[in-house]
């Protein structure tokens, strides 16, 4: 059977950034898509219900919920899948539906035994590729080398300075936010250094943190927690054996369910840079 659109992708609005760039790919790499954007001009004036209806039992190949607590929630996404429903039992197509997951939320009338993919170990990318490979296709999407993800971990430089003394010493500082769209727990900070300190070793721990908080640290979506460490004079005059020599510091941060972040690298050199 000859299909408009080789997937309909159905989702709530709250995560329509990950489903946008995931919509996007598929078309460049040459695959139909029904989303809505991509129908804006064509659903105009449209009775949508009997449109979707029409796109979802008679005109799509596939159809991926993009499940969350915000879809099951939710009018109209509750009759797309339901309509999906009505499609894969009048057709007895097993494999019509494709489910793609927030979070933990269970959909009514969706069997528990039904095979899902977790958007939150996946990129667009990585999930873009995995249904190319369902489509059968040789089209392969280049994949961001991101084995430790940016953007939850910053480290920058903090100055102790005195109105008497001047400057008394030097901080480094680590914020990590949790982006994630559930609790996590977050360990300490793990520092890594470009070129190993002793032997092979690259990395290490800072101790006694201001404020000093017991780890695991729970984060829920959006919260964050900020510590600082003094540098004693020791390791400040192993790092200054560095200075020159285009040496980075990154920071790490882990959940207790195996995720890793990586901060920004900064330059040993700016350790120093303020004493000149």
């Amino acid at each position: 059977m000859d299909y408009k659109y080789e997937v309909a992708l159905s989702f709530a609005g709250e995560d329509r950034e990950y489903i946008e760039r995931f919509a996007e790919i598929l078309k460049e790499a040459g695959i139909s898509v029904f989303y809505d954007k991509f129908e804006e001009v064509d659903l105009w004036g449209k009775d949508l219900a009997i449109h979707f209806d029409y796109v979802y039992r008679r005109q799509s190949k596939y159809f991926i919920p993009f499940i969350s607590k915000d879809y099951a929630e939710k009018v109209w996404t509750n009759y797309e899948v339901r309509t999906a429903f009505a499609r894969s039992i009048e057709n007895k197509d097993e494999e019509y539906i494709l489910p793609v997951k927030f979070d933990d939320t269970e959909l009514e009338g969706l069997r528990s035994t039904i095979a899902s993919l977790d958007a939150r170990t996946l990129s667009p990318e990585e999930l873009a590729n995995k249904f190319l490979k369902k489509l059968g296709s040789e089209v392969s999407v280049p994949t961001p080398q991101k084995d430790e993800p940016e953007g939850n971990v910053y480290l920058s430089t903090y100055l102790e300075v005195s109105e008497f003394y001047g400057l008394t010493g030097i901080n480094i500082g680590v914020t990590v936010t949790n982006f994630i769209k559930e609790d996590r727990f977050f360990g300490p900070p793990i520092f890594k250094i470009s070129q190993p300190i002793i032997g092979t070793n690259d990395t290490f721990q800072l101790v006694n943190p201001s404020p000093n908080f017991e780890f695991p640290k729970k984060l829920v979506f959006g919260e964050q927690y900020s510590v600082q460490y003094s540098l004693s004079k020791g390791f400040l005059d192993t790092m200054k054996n560095l200075e020159g020599k285009n040496v980075t510091l990154t920071a790490f941060a882990s959940t207790t369910v195996g995720e890793k972040y990586v901060s920004n690298p900064m330059e040993i050199d700016d350790l120093f840079k303020f004493k000149k």
